[in-house]
């Protein structure tokens, strides 16, 4: 019966542990969680309701291990160099993004160059944001010269004369210049942005 006693006491007190902890990250959560298990197994009924008392509210205990998670993660933040921080990932990501809508060119290289010095993203990851862009811009601009050039000449020739003259363009069909520039402003006002924000996404958990 005082084995019974004992195991309900734990028990309980564990599930209102649990539920205060739900904003402690896992790992912190686990640890704690798994410390009082091994302080509690084997007491009879009378000690495990005086140890439960020793260790108080699970509330209190829940709001401690946050508060010193934060203290841990913002002294972690401080010993970081600036490049291995959040805050100069978060203003890399956002350069890169809309760098080169403020400043043409310039503001996307210098946000190609930030995300290249953050720790906080894989060399993978990096790649992925400054290079799919430009070679989705290049894919765009080699193929569209590509048929621009070898598009065919239509002529018209004025009887008599010998003259040969180039087939007025349809003003209301594009042509292949028109194609390549749309083609490099929709996707770098459409990819380039897209990038970054993926980034960002990619930095949720680090």
């Amino acid at each position: 019966m005082t084995t019974t006693e004992a195991a309900r006491q734990r028990e309980e007190f564990l599930a209102r542990l649990d539920a205060a902890m739900r904003e402690v990250p896992h790992g912190v959560a686990t640890e704690i969680r798994a410390g009082i298990v091994e302080e509690l197994n084997g007491l009879d009924a009378a000690a495990t309701a005086a140890r439960i008392a020793q260790l108080g509210d699970p509330a209190v205990i829940a709001a401690e291990a946050q508060a010193a998670t934060h203290d841990t993660l913002v002294a972690a933040e401080l010993k970081a160099p600036v490049t291995g921080t959040k805050g100069f990932a978060i203003a890399a990501a956002l350069t890169l993004s809309f760098g080169g809508i403020l400043v043409p060119a310039i503001g996307w290289v210098v946000g190609a160059v930030l995300v290249g010095a953050s720790s906080l993203w894989k060399t993978g990851e990096k790649l992925a944001a400054i290079v799919v862009p430009l070679a989705a811009i290049a894919t765009v601009i080699v193929f569209g010269l590509g048929a621009w050039v070898a598009a065919p000449g239509v002529t018209a020739t004025d009887e008599g004369s010998g003259f040969v003259a180039p087939e007025a363009n349809n003003p209301l069909l594009p042509t292949a210049y028109d194609v390549v520039w749309t083609g490099i402003f929709g996707l770098g006002f459409l990819l380039i942005p897209a990038s970054g924000l993926w980034l960002l996404w990619r930095l949720r958990r680090r």
